[in-house]
């Protein structure tokens, strides 16, 4: 059962701390969270290494590419190397995060409006 108000989060969220606010917003044990979460960024790594996109609506999409071979230079010693090709990831923050980032609505939500509950503008 969720809580009206969830729990406020104060300094850095760990993955311990993470697991620690959603039981308390769904009012469960943290064991059973634990599992859910580890599942989700389980699923996560494992798409990204296998070279796929994930996409979460108004949170952000980790893009698997491939970089090219370059050149680069060891700052040290100033000799030039080549790096070889190879496959990375990156985040890119949805816009949606991004506003309300900037806005520091501490009260932002990722979850989508259900279906039929947005209102029509009126009619004049």
């Amino acid at each position: 059962m969720k809580k009206k108000h969830p729990t406020p989060i104060t300094g850095r969220l760990t993955t311990t701390k993470l697991i620690a606010v959603v039981a308390a917003d769904l009012g469960t044990e943290p064991k059973q969270v634990r599992d859910t979460v580890l599942a989700t960024f389980d699923a996560i790594a494992r798409a990204a290494a296998s070279g796929h996109d994930v996409a979460v609506t108004n949170f952000g999409t980790w893009l698997a590419y491939r970089t090219k071979r370059r050149p680069a230079r060891n700052p040290q010693t100033g000799e030039v190397t080549t790096l070889a090709a190879h496959r990375a990831v990156r985040f890119r923050v949805s816009p949606a995060l991004a506003g309300a980032v900037r806005r520091r609505d501490r009260k932002f939500s990722i979850r989508k409006a259900p279906k039929g509950a947005r209102t029509a503008p009126a009619a004049e």
